[in-house]
Parts: C-alpha cells; sequence; structure tokens
C-alpha cells in the first residue's frame, strides 16, 4: 500500500471532509487506487477512516459499478461497524451498486440492525437505505414501511423525524 492516499486523508478534522473530493479525483484518474482506498476504512486514524468514506461515496455518486467486485468486503465493513462514518456512507453505495438478491437481503438485515444504531445519523442512513431498496423493489415495501413505523414510534426525535420525511417515499409504493 502506497502511504499518498492515506498522507492525503490524514489531513483535517474528521468532522470536515477534508482531502476526500481530491483523493476521489485521484481514485478517478487511476482506478488501481480504488481497493487501496476501500482498505483505508480499516485504518487506525479515525480522520483517515472518515476522510476514506466520504471520498468513497463521492467515487460512487458518479460511477456506482465500479463497487460491485467490492460489494461482499463493504458488506463486511457496514455490519462490523467500526465508525459512525462507515454507517453514513456505505450504505449510500451499497444502494447504487448490483448487488446479488443474496446480497440485498444480507444488506437490509445490516440495515434494520443499524436503525438501532447508538449514532443517529447511522440510524437514519440505514432507514434511508431500507426506504431506497424498497423504492427500488429490490425489497419488500413492507420492510420498510415496518421500519418506518418503528422509527416513528422511537423516543429518538431525530430518527423519527427522518422517518416522517421518508414516509411520502413508501407511500407510493
Amino acid at each position: 500500500m502506497t502511504f499518498e492516499l492515506r498522507d492525503r486523508l490524514m489531513e483535517g478534522d474528521r468532522r470536515v471532509v477534508g482531502a476526500a473530493g481530491a483523493v476521489a479525483d485521484q481514485v478517478r484518474q487511476d482506478a488501481t487506487l480504488l481497493p487501496e482506498l476501500i482498505a483505508l476504512l480499516d485504518d487506525g486514524d479515525k480522520a483517515v477512516v472518515a476522510h476514506a468514506a466520504h471520498a468513497l461515496m463521492q467515487l460512487a455518486a458518479d460511477e456506482p459499478a465500479r463497487f460491485d467486485p467490492f460489494a461482499d468486503g463493504l458488506l463486511d465493513r457496514l455490519e462490523t461497524l467500526n465508525q459512525w462514518e462507515i454507517g453514513e456512507q456505505l450504505p449510500k453505495i451499497l444502494v447504487r451498486t448490483a448487488l446479488t438478491n443474496v446480497q440485498v437481503q444480507r444488506l437490509a438485515g445490516i440495515l434494520k440492525s443499524n436503525t438501532n444504531a447508538k449514532s443517529n445519523i447511522v440510524a437514519a442512513c440505514s432507514l434511508q437505505g431500507i426506504v431506497d431498496l424498497a423504492c427500488d423493489r429490490r425489497i419488500d415495501p413492507a420492510i420498510a414501511v415496518k421500519c418506518l413505523e418503528t422509527a416513528l414510534a422511537s423516543d429518538r426525535k431525530a430518527l423519527a423525524a427522518r422517518a416522517r420525511q421518508l414516509q411520502k417515499f413508501v407511500s407510493r409504493l
């Protein structure tokens, strides 16, 4: 592994995007760097992990198919959820990839579990992911409805607010 990507991702506070955009641009130009960037999700430096997750999301927004071969590894990382930024960004990436039916079911199970995560951001992004899968008809919409009902009844105000916003999408199914 080269340390150029890691060094760039160490820059700045983890609560800001930092050099994630520049790193995403670098990986766009050299696709062979994508596995290295994904591997940085396992780094010991929390800022590196946060910035790597943001860079990956920027790449997925433009070219989600790049991540198809890496879906299982991304699902593993989302399931172990070592850092909230992973729970924020990986659902956004994974719902855009061409997952197998088995992978979709695994993702739905992970997201459902992560709606109970300590982090409101992880819980809300997981709920969004479930709704996205239902809207794309990759999972039964009844699963999304049940998750929304649970979130609406939650004493977590942020999660309940996100559920209210998402209801309109599920009501169209």
